[in-house]
């Protein structure tokens, strides 16, 4: 694992958890789950048949994802836990044979061919992935364009989310079932 990796996730932890804190909403921190186990990691390479890129393996091993799957602290996406990658999965490469039918700007060819993908967030038919072979990550979507670049790797891209949120362009809201989620804000 890069360290630097790790220095980067811990840090955009520390400042999504004091903007979380400002807002009266740590119970939406606390909803991650502690760090995987490196066997687990293991595990699920093995029933892959791939490796977990570094930044993706950094961020699992210091949250395996949310606990309540009612939480969404990844906008309105639900941070994944290793144990649901697999089923998600199939999802995802739906997603892929959507984006081989019309390729889109912004893969490369080797990201278009493989199968190498992982879901990192997801909820109702909207996602975040990434590639195991390259590490960029992507925000998927049920309608075109199915897949958009956001990220070279997994520890730019919550870099980039916790940015987005400090300059207040998502809005705390709390569902009737007291569900925490960031919105996007319009405008």
């Amino acid at each position: 694992m890069a360290k630097g990796a790790q220095v980067s996730l811990v840090d955009s932890f520390r400042r999504l958890a004091a903007w979380l804190k400002e807002h009266d909403a740590m119970g939406l921190m606390q909803s991650l789950a502690p760090g995987a186990k490196p066997i687990q990691l293991g595990k699920l390479e093995h029933k892959l048949g791939f490796t977990v890129p570094p930044g993706l393996r950094a961020l699992w091993l210091m949250h395996d994802g949310q606990r309540k799957a009612g939480d969404s602290l990844i906008g309105a996406l639900h941070l994944l836990p290793i144990a649901w990658v697999v089923n998600e999965r199939a999802a995802t490469l739906r997603l892929l044979a959507k984006v081989r039918a019309a390729p889109e700007h912004g893969m490369t060819r080797e990201e278009v061919r493989s199968d190498a993908w992982l879901p990192i967030a997801s909820r109702k038919g909207s996602c975040v992935v990434v590639n195991a072979a390259t590490g960029r990550v992507f925000a998927g979507s049920d309608e075109a364009p199915y897949l958009r670049l956001l990220a070279p790797s997994v520890p730019e891209w919550l870099e980039a989310y916790v940015e987005a949120v400090e300059r207040d362009e998502y809005a705390l809201v709390v569902d009737g079932d007291g569900a925490f989620s960031l919105q996007r804000q319009e405008g």
